[in-house]
């Protein structure tokens, strides 16, 4: 079986930078299981992974326009720390949840704290960054109807709503 679309894949996997720091892995966790072609993992990867078989290994460099995006300064913005809310003590690189007006939940990242305002920056993190991915495909299985209904993997020990 090899890795195609309504398939769930299992990856071991190591992400770097361009610098060679180690920004995410799967090691200690066990693999990643996403379903193949419903858009679960960022696009450069899946399309690196198709063809694909268990036992195979992958190296794949993803571009930002394929990964996360290019950093879009239209998503770096001010507002006033009141804002915020008083429980909240903003500090350089902490990571924030806003609430956009139609109740997307917005996770935004402190960039600059002043005297009454915050800059805060709602791209991903890894916006704007070359992904360099390793590992190998640990598994590959067809997906369940309700994996397909839900259009994600739900793992060995299923899956609630």
């Amino acid at each position: 079986m090899q890795v195609e679309k309504d398939r769930v894949v299992a990856i071991e996997y190591i992400l770097k930078d361009d610098e060679g720091k180690v920004l995410d892995q799967s090691g200690g966790r066990g693999p990643l299981e996403y379903l193949h072609g419903h858009g679960n993992i960022i696009d450069g990867l899946e399309s690196a992974l198709a063809g694909k078989v268990v036992g195979d290994a992958f190296e794949a460099t993803i571009e930002p326009k394929d990964g996360y995006g290019e950093l879009d300064e239209t998503r770096v913005f001010e507002v006033p720390k009141s804002e915020l809310g008083p429980q909240v003590k903003p500090q350089k690189g902490m990571v924030l949840t806003m609430t956009a007006p139609s109740g997307t939940r917005i996770p935004v990242t402190v960039v600059k704290v002043k005297l009454d305002s915050v800059v805060l920056d709602g791209n991903h993190q890894l916006a704007g960054k070359r992904l360099h991915f390793s590992g190998t495909i640990a598994g590959i299985r067809k997906a369940t109807k309700d994996e397909l209904s839900h259009r994600h993997a739900h793992g060995a020990h299923g899956h609630s709503h």
